[in-house]
């Protein structure tokens, strides 16, 4: 009997087999735990289920609980370590057949940047996703995708307070979520937080019931967001406070504070502890007021402290993407070099080397061309989709991959508006006037008049092809 129970716990141990199934539960019990914020511990199980999926050789449970380990130092602000997981799970991904896996990394990529307030960097991120997107053959999980997608651009938009941008995302968010019959959860959270965005935009332009019209839509909307529901009482409150309602207002910023605080928002508690001081100092409450402020300097301090240390890591990771296709020109430049040198030295003595060498150059920039040829569809097509979207981001973008297209136009016709200029772009893109119509929301008749007035600022012969002088101008 002795014996049984000294050898016990190794039977106990040789019972318990890690499988594809359990590790699988255990990555649903982190879901729950990244709703109710708690990271620690989200940290803690996902950890122990990479090291599990590791030694069965299991990639779904490599890719996830990078992922979520990625996405709850994120929510810690811990852009470093997050990043690290990020590029961890990056390198499982051929091991996954998963076609929304490089979607998610890129979201989270997208709020790491945005943590640092490099926010083009974020929105490219996220510019790449709605191309993504398009690839993804089940409906569901493409509507989600994009409407998580244009849920960021709204929020990094706001935080740029380019209002009109952001406005512009959310509505998008809300004609997404019109797509399927029914709404899963996934797109319910995408809504209700689009609402909340577009609740925060109307206040930051200063029109109260536009935030109170939208921030009722928002709580009609049947999802519960937990202890992430702090953002929609901060939002009653700072909506109380502009209606000089400041009982209420204090009511709304401790309810938003104690489910902040339970999530370990940071950066939340820090924006509610100087709203709710002030708040009480319009109340006469000195007390109250002094409190929220010593509790804002320290914790202002500590954040400041993070902040530097996850710029400094952010930035190397993003001088080492911007560095590493310089990187791979340059090693393939020096092999050239070698190449060459090599085939110079073997030219001396063998003619036959020479023709050799002349015939793997030829090769070789064939193989650049083709290089070449896809980062220009990849382009294009980014530009196209955003055209078709009328996003406010197409001009931009527009002219980052046809620099000399608006130069050329404008030496002709300096006095060409930026809604000219835009049309002009779709028409070298060679929309026809039917897709025009339907991209700008207004009747293929106005297209055709566009087109004519066009003809007349450009000094365009109604025997000219105007697709073809659009193509043009470019190349000359």
């Amino acid at each position: 009997m002795k014996l049984l129970i000294l050898f016990f716990p190794f039977f106990l141990f040789a019972q318990q087999k890690i499988t594809t199934t359990g590790i699988d539960k255990r990555l649903e019990k982190s879901n729950a735990l990244l709703f109710e914020g708690q990271t620690d511990s989200m940290i803690k199980l996902n950890l122990s289920i990479l090291e599990d999926s590791k030694h069965i050789n299991y990639p779904k449970g490599k890719v996830y609980a990078c992922y979520n380990l990625a996405l709850a130092f994120s929510m810690q602000y811990r852009y470093n370590k997050s990043n690290y997981y990020l590029k961890l799970m990056e390198s499982e991904f051929k091991n996954l057949d998963d076609e929304d896996e490089e979607i998610s990394m890129n979201l989270l990529y997208s709020m790491n940047y945005k943590g640092i307030k490099m926010y083009d960097e974020a929105l490219k991120k996220l510019r790449k996703n709605l191309v993504l997107a398009n690839n993804i053959k089940i409906d569901s999980t493409r509507y989600s995708s994009n409407a998580m997608t244009l849920v960021e651009m709204a929020k990094n938009h706001i935080e740029k307070k380019s209002y009109d941008s952001a406005t512009y995302y959310c509505n998008r968010v809300i004609e997404e979520v019109k797509k399927p019959k029914n709404l899963n959860s996934g797109l319910n959270t995408s809504l209700k937080i689009a609402l909340l965005i577009l609740t925060e935009t109307k206040l930051k332009e200063n029109k109260i019931d536009s935030a109170e019209f939208y921030i009722k839509s928002a709580q009609s909307v049947p999802i519960v967001l937990g202890n992430n529901e702090f953002r929609t009482f901060k939002l009653l409150g700072e909506i109380n406070g502009a209606k000089k309602q400041y009982d209420s207002a204090i009511a709304d910023y401790k309810k938003a504070i104690e489910l902040a605080a339970k999530v370990k928002n940071i950066k939340k508690l820090l924006e509610l502890y100087s709203l709710i001081s002030e708040a009480y100092e319009k109340t006469g409450q000195r007390d109250n007021e002094k409190k929220y402020t010593l509790k804002y300097n320290i914790l202002s301090d500590s954040l400041k402290t993070i902040e530097n240390e996850n710029l400094k890591d952010t930035v190397d990771l993003l001088v080492e993407e911007k560095q590493k296709p310089m990187e791979d020109r340059n090693n393939f430049l020096l092999y050239i070099i070698c190449i060459v040198g090599t085939g110079s030295i073997i030219v001396i003595f063998l003619v036959n080397k020479r023709i050799h060498k002349k015939n793997k150059i030829l090769n070789v920039k064939e193989a650049e061309t083709k290089v070449l040829t896809q980062k220009l569809n990849i382009a294009f097509e980014e530009v196209i989709q955003l055209a078709k979207n009328n996003d406010p981001e197409f001009m931009t973008r527009f002219q980052e991959v046809y620099p000399d297209f608006f130069p050329k136009l404008l030496q002709i016709e300096p006095q060409l508006q930026n809604s000219e200029l835009k049309f002009c772009a779709l028409l070298f893109l060679n929309f026809s006037s039917k897709d025009i119509a339907a991209y700008t929301f207004v009747q293929p008749q106005s297209i055709q008049i566009r087109k004519n007035r066009l003809r007349k600022r450009l000094n365009i012969s109604s025997e000219e092809d105007l697709y073809i002088w659009m193509k043009n101008i470019n190349t000359n």
